[in-house]
């Protein structure tokens, strides 16, 4: 039955191809599927986001279904370790977008790169590591898993093990975006040392194509094998697994796989998929997103497709996007709606209050935050499996990650993570990070609106790295902080009291943060 239907349509598309060619001499793009309703399988890929079955791209999929044949791990882990940041492919079916709800039939564990550190693999003053000459990019949204040996709670702690001469072994997910720089969305330290001979994965885009010398690069690093995949080449996405070596940086490859997202799926069929537009195939029309599994054409249309938290002005090479539509006949994806997942530089660690109105909002440092379909929670003080909005409760501590957004009209701000965490044990340790908007007197900054006052002697003036600004007395480490800070540009971490719009923060940190793209 869904040959003959394929068959049917492929007829239609046949007949409308030959009028757009008749009508116009511009490039023209597949949006066949987009109101052609009727299928509900579909795959979805992205970051979890929130349990109570597993939540992907907004969706709730029921796993009640998947059991040990359904579930793809390279760690053999089982689906009750699925933990928020995880990149995972969904494949379903029943996928209801009203109800946002669907069925799984199988998840598999996006893993983007397994394997050790670089040497001296850290630079704070940046957030980024290198993992087996992987570019990796750290923000406020990327979740740190539990460890074998220790804890590990946030980039710090792996620069402290790299400084003491180790190369941690890691396991990162997350998406690379245009320049290839992985954007980390969960990580995981499995040994604090290299392990010689142990199992390694990465995943990427091919340069460095030598078909004869039977090698290509991912990153830094040289992928060398021994029996050449179909379909290797420059520019297509790979999955490599086998062992690392360590004096020369070299994968030696047991298995090179090519990735195709749209394998297993036929015409018709929904996908929902995060990544980063790689390129822009037709201005207006078509463009290519590099997603956890690989590359992909998308085709949208002004009238046809629906954009959130941004508009189709933003739909740039290097934007961050989570995307929505139906697979077409030529494997290219007609696209129904559009969601921007912008850059996480702000961040509030501060008391909750949950309002009344506006719905799907609450009210942090007297700012009111938006929450969205795409938005993760994750409970660290209680461990509840199914904490969301609903769970939280006025006078609960937060960690939330948010960004800006204006293209509404007005200027909103909305959470991508939403994470509860314990009571501050004293009333000064509260966070607020974000773009400085404004310096005074060369002692007070504002971000998002609020006044934040600092104090020679009693506030602690720190560099990007963490180490303090130079400077011989207290007010020169002050002044030297304030002359290194651009209005508009530099994100500043500050921890004190809790302030609003109408009450000053004291500070007794302030440290220079840096900016990260998406």
């Amino acid at each position: 039955m869904k040959n003959r239907r394929v068959a049917a349509v492929l007829l239609g598309i046949l007949a409308l191809g030959s009028i757009l060619a008749m009508t116009s001499c511009g490039p023209t793009v597949d949006l066949t599927f987009l109101d052609s309703g009727g299928n509900t399988d579909g795959t979805g890929i992205g970051p979890v986001s929130g349990f109570g079955s597993v939540i992907v791209n907004g969706v709730r999929y029921d796993d009640a279904g998947i059991g040990g044949t359904g579930f793809f791990d390279g760690h053999a882990r089982t689906k009750a370790e699925l933990k928020a940041g995880m990149m995972v492919k969904i494949t379903a079916t029943g996928v209801d977008d009203a109800s946002a709800t669907g069925t799984a039939t199988k998840i598999e564990v996006l893993r983007h790169v397994d394997g050790p550190l670089d040497d001296n693999g850290v630079t704070l003053a940046t957030n980024r590591m290198q993992v087996m000459g992987q570019e990796v990019v750290v923000d406020t949204t990327t979740v740190f898993d539990d460890v074998v040996v220790g804890s590990l709670i946030e980039l710090a702690a792996i620069d402290n093990l790299a400084k003491a001469g180790n190369r941690p072994e890691l396991e990162i997910h997350g998406i690379a975006d245009d320049t290839g720089t992985i954007h980390a969305t969960f990580i995981r330290k499995w040994f604090d040392n290299v392990v010689a001979g142990r199992d390694v994965q990465v995943r990427g885009t091919v340069a460095n194509d030598n078909a004869a010398g039977k090698t290509f690069t991912l990153g830094t690093s040289t992928v060398s094998y021994a029996v050449r995949p179909a379909g290797l080449d420059n520019d297509v996405f790979v999955e490599v697994k086998g062992t690392f070596r360590t004096t020369d940086n070299t994968v030696l490859a047991t298995t090179v796989t090519v990735e195709d997202p749209a394998t297993g799926q036929s015409a018709g069929d929904l996908v929902k998929a995060e990544g980063y537009v790689k390129r822009i195939v037709a201005a207006g029309a078509q463009f290519e997103l590099v997603g956890a599994d690989g590359l992909q054409s998308f085709n949208w249309s002004a009238g046809t497709t629906a954009f959130r938290d941004g508009a189709a002005a933003d739909l740039l090479v290097g934007a961050r996007i989570e995307v929505e539509g139906k697979r077409n006949i030529d494997n290219t994806v007609a696209v129904k709606e559009i969601s921007f997942r912008k850059p996480g530089n702000l961040r509030m660690d501060t008391t909750v209050t949950v309002p009344s109105s506006p719905a799907n909002s609450l009210r942090l440092f007297g700012k009111t935050v938006t929450v969205n379909v795409l938005t993760q929670y994750k409970d660290s003080r209680d461990g509840l499996r199914t904490f969301r909005l609903a769970s939280i409760l006025t006078g609960d501590t937060l960690r939330v990650s948010a960004f800006p957004d204006g293209s509404t009209g007005s200027d909103r701000v909305v959470a991508s993570r939403v994470e509860r965490i314990g009571a501050f044990p004293t009333g000064d340790r509260h966070i607020l990070q974000g773009i400085v908007e404004v310096t005074s007197g060369g002692a007070i900054l504002t971000i998002l609106g609020i006044s934040v006052q600092t104090f020679p002697g009693t506030t602690e003036f720190l560099q990007a790295d963490g180490t303090p600004f130079p400077g011989a007395t207290a007010n020169d480490r002050q002044a030297n902080f304030f002359a290194a800070v651009v209005e508009g540009q530099t994100v500043v971490e500050a921890r004190g009291t809790a302030g609003s719009s109408t009450a000053l923060m004291t500070a007794n940190e302030v440290r220079i943060r840096p900016a990260i793209g998406n």
